[in-house]
């Protein structure tokens, strides 16, 4: 199973700064990058290892754009990670499992529950 999406999320002039678009990944803090205009792009594979065993691994990148009149400034941020999962609920593709991801600051642990077609 492969994941892919990107995603553009712009503001208008009059937004609140508590509400502007901010880059939300794994292993980046929340709100710590924010700006009139985020840009994400995201992958995410997931390979049957063994039996109800699987692994994945997953890359991200994000940028933000403080200003829209001056493109100049903004981050370049990043993670990337891998972990395991093992299948519940067969019939329902429930998995549990546990992720390790490294960001632009700092290492993310995550443990996961999810819903897998």
């Amino acid at each position: 199973m492969t994941l892919q999406s990107s995603k553009l999320i712009l503001s208008s002039q009059s937004t609140p700064f508590f509400m502007l678009p901010y880059v939300n990944l794994r292993g980046v803090p929340a709100m710590r990058y924010q700006g009139d205009l985020t840009m994400l792009a995201e992958t995410e594979h997931y390979v049957r290892a063994y039996k109800r065993w699987g692994l994945v691994g997953f890359a991200w990148y994000g940028r933000n754009i403080p200003d829209l009149e001056s493109w100049d400034g903004g981050d370049h941020v990043w993670n990337a990670g891998g972990g395991f999962r093992y299948l519940v609920a067969r019939q329902l593709g429930l998995q549990m499992g546990m992720d390790v991801g490294r960001g632009p600051e700092d290492w993310a642990f995550y443990i996961v529950f999810a819903l897998h077609g």
